[in-house]
């Protein structure tokens, strides 16, 4: 099946597709600009009919979720294309997963999609923390269960300090077999919350050796506020 793209065309009707990836395995390390590229090559060689940016610089239609943080694993990632045309969602799935990287797949293609967020009210993201120490994990539950723990982190050459606040919520832990997990929502987008890229650092930084034991942070889903 081939689809040709559509560009310069006066008044296109345009559809937005909302395409929902995994970005595991290797793809953890993939930063976020190039995640970003790798993506509008892939459409291209499928010959996706998306829309494009006016102007001398002309780029795909594309708006991705809120990056994330190099080695991190997600069972969530998306990004939401303009198309031209309307296009067979199983089709696009199929088709788009064959041109990505191992570790990226796509799990769902929501076509016509209509963003109801509302602006500036941040992301409720759920992550999962893999140890392969009971006593690390416990020590990182505590740390993540205080309101009152504060850090400090180092950027540009300052030093800003941070409360956790209510930016974690429902830290809960359990384990199977040999590994233990901690499942906690991360508030995100909010001003003067802190990132979950940089909980993890202070949190990392509060287990000295025992960061170790951190084996994988997954991130599971994301909501609007």
């Amino acid at each position: 099946m081939s689809i040709q793209i559509t560009e310069n065309i006066e008044n296109p009707e345009e559809i937005k597709a909302k395409i929902i990836y995994t970005k595991t395995k290797q793809a953890r390390y993939v930063a976020h600009l190039d995640n970003i590229d790798v993506m509008c090559k892939a459409l291209r060689r499928i010959q996706l009919p998306y829309a494009v940016s006016q102007g001398c610089h002309p780029r795909p239609k594309l708006s991705f979720a809120s990056p994330l943080p190099l080695g991190h694993a997600s069972y969530c990632e998306y990004f939401v294309v303009t198309l031209t045309k309307e296009i067979d969602p199983e089709w696009l799935k199929q088709t788009l997963t064959k041109e990505l990287p191992n570790g990226m797949e796509v799990l769902e293609v929501i076509t016509p999609y209509h963003d109801k967020r509302t602006k500036n009210k941040g992301d409720s993201v759920k992550y999962r923390l893999v140890f392969d120490d009971e006593d690390v994990c416990n020590k990182a539950l505590d740390f993540l269960n205080n309101s009152e723990t504060t850090f400090e982190i180092e950027s540009k050459g300052k030093i800003r300090e941070y409360k956790l606040g209510s930016a974690v919520r429902k830290p809960t832990m359990y384990h199977e077999g040999k590994n233990y997990f901690i499942i906690a929502d991360f508030i995100q987008g909010l001003p003067n919350v802190p990132s979950v890229s940089k909980i993890i650092t202070a949190l990392s930084k509060f287990l000295m050796e025992g960061k170790e034991s951190l084996k994988l942070i997954e991130r599971l889903s994301i909501q609007a506020l």
